[in-house]
């Protein structure tokens, strides 16, 4: 007797004639058909098939299936299948971006089910009352699904941890939530048509996610976000009370919000920052100063001990915060798309990636002692016995002067100084002018005498590059230990079918224990001098990026 387990019919559309004894008799004829005598001992336990043009599967009614999986991702599937079908063991069902489903199964037959992917079904406009009481489901993902305008009165599904709702546009309003569903913790909200929330949403304290941007009609929260005591991630944007942000929850790791509307909510909230102090990840994107009397703000992030990652990009600053060079743990600052920005700031030993493209507001002077600093800061922090490196994306039109060595077009002989001991050398700074339009499928690298040097993998992140850039890379000791006492030339190599962008001029410098202790005196004689307030916004707003 055969003892299929498995069987995968991927992009099956051709006439395929098979008979698989005592297990599954099989044919798709020319209109495709197929037809399915599953017997109570059936061992199959995994049925595959994308693109399977059939509108329903034909099992059989009190018919017991071996199931575990079923997938028909982005199939023709118009009914899944008539009636209650026994399932017992089935725990994985994924119908996503079956574009004709019109509603979900009756699945009181499946009471082991844990996944349900119903992710891009545009036609979908019915929930089976069976889904709202499933007490095993864990995950439920109904993202684009266009149509839906309801989840039902009330949702009790005492195992679900995660509700994704991405997109639902039609989605006026949320089901109440019984008090079983204590296990939800993940929850998307973003860009569906939510007027409001139940107010039973507020008692689920075990909700750690929580993604509301993009509710566009929402305008008011019907209870304090603190009422989520173990709130780790939270995205939010002008449209929802940012003061309803949980100050006195402790715990909130990841904050994400966006303001282009003059709102003076999101003003508070800068304000307020200082309090979370558990965050590691900190995104602010928006125009905050347009119609403000005041135009200057001054707010504290010395106490974000904790913050590792810093997106200000899109945003109209002036100048960062100053206490960000005090951050001890911060690796990645954004500043992307800062068309006001005039200077960098003062950068932590600690960062690792610095990306500041697409505008030409910064001065000169300011973004050539800011790239010194952090190759010195860098230089001084970095581990010495693995891989370590810095990278940074700054707009900029000519090489800073700080690289000693220069030559045109791609490429840049390095070899060891033979003024500097090898024990005083400590890190390699290497820069790339570049030119052009660069939207990349894949990352740039760098290379050494032809072979790989750095990793592509390090080159991650936005690299849609217009007009000039400095590319520049740090690497410590580790790096180059096995190549100190040759010539080497490095180069910035693209993916070869690529010809978008030119490399216009090449710079490199080797950063030596002396130049720590320049950087060192330097940030001593600044130190005593009083401090400095900057101001955060424009004194005339000027900038018409947003419109």
């Amino acid at each position: 007797m055969c003892q299929l387990k498995l069987l995968i019919l991927d992009g099956v559309t051709a006439p395929i004639p098979c008979d698989i004894p005592c297990t599954l008799s099989l044919y798709l004829s020319v209109s495709v058909f197929l037809s399915l005598s599953l017997h109570q001992t059936l061992p199959l336990k995994v049925f595959r098939w994308s693109f399977c043009p059939l509108k329903t599967l034909p099992l059989t009614d009190h018919q017991r299936y071996e199931l575990v999986e079923i997938n028909l991702y982005d199939s023709q599937i118009v009914q899944l299948w008539d009636g209650k079908k026994v399932l017992e063991k089935l725990e994985h069902l994924d119908l996503s971006w079956c574009k004709q489903l019109k509603q979900t199964p009756d699945l009181s037959g499946a009471p082991n089910l844990k996944k349900l992917n119903l992710q891009g079904c545009k036609k979908l406009d019915y929930i089976h009352p069976s889904l709202t009481h499933h007490k095993r489901l864990v995950e439920l993902d109904l993202g684009y699904c266009e149509r839906l305008e309801t989840l039902g009165d009330k949702l009790e599904i005492s195992s679900l941890e995660k509700l994704d709702l991405y997109r639902c546009s039609s989605l006026r309003r949320l089901p109440e939530f019984g008090e079983c569903m204590k296990q939800l913790s993940i929850l998307d909200l973003e860009k569906t048509g939510i007027e409001e929330l139940p107010p039973t949403l507020g008692k689920l304290a075990g909700v750690s996610e929580l993604d509301l941007t993009g509710c566009y009609k929402l305008t008011s929260l019907p209870f304090p976000l603190g009422c989520f005591v173990g709130l780790k991630k939270l995205k939010l944007n002008r449209f929802v009370e940012l003061s309803c942000v949980p100050y006195t929850t402790h715990g909130l790791e990841s904050l994400e919000a966006w303001d282009f509307s003059d709102s003076p909510i999101l003003v508070g909230l800068l304000c307020s920052l200082s309090r979370l102090t558990s965050l590691s990840s900190l995104k602010l994107h928006g125009e905050f100063s347009r119609s403000r009397e005041v135009s200057t703000l001054y707010y504290d992030l010395g106490h974000l001990t904790s913050l590792a990652d810093l997106d200000l990009g899109y945003s109209d600053f002036l100048r960062v915060p100053i206490c960000i060079h005090a951050l001890p743990r911060l690796t990645r600052l954004d500043l992307c798309y800062c068309y006001n920005l005039e200077v960098l700031p003062e950068l932590p030993s600690s960062l690792r990636e610095l990306q500041a493209k697409c505008f030409d507001s910064l001065v000169a002077s300011n973004v050539n002692a800011a790239i010194s600093k952090a190759c010195c800061g860098f230089a001084e922090s970095a581990s010495q016995d693995r891989e370590d490196l810095l990278q940074m994306w700054i707009s900029r039109k000519k090489m800073p002067a700080w690289f000693k060595d220069q030559e045109k077009d791609n490429g840049i002989s390095v070899s060891f100084p033979h003024n500097c001991p090898s024990t005083e050398t400590i890190a390699l700074a290497l820069c790339f002018l570049l030119q052009g339009v660069m939207d990349l499928p894949e990352q740039p690298s760098v290379i050494c005498n032809g072979k790989e040097f750095i990793n592509k993998s390090v080159f991650h992140g936005d690299l849609r590059l217009k007009s000039k850039y400095l590319c520049i890379v740090c690497v410590n000791g580790y790096y180059f230990s096995n190549m100190l006492c040759q010539d080497n030339r490095f180069q910035l190599q693209f993916p070869s079918d690529y010809r978008g962008i030119r490399v216009q001029r090449s710079g490199a410098r080797w950063v030596c224990k002396q130049d720590i202790q320049h950087f060192k005196q330097l940030a001593s004689r600044r130190s005593s001098d009083p401090p400095e307030l900057l101001p955060l916004f424009p004194l005339h707003s000027h900038s018409t990026w947003f419109s």
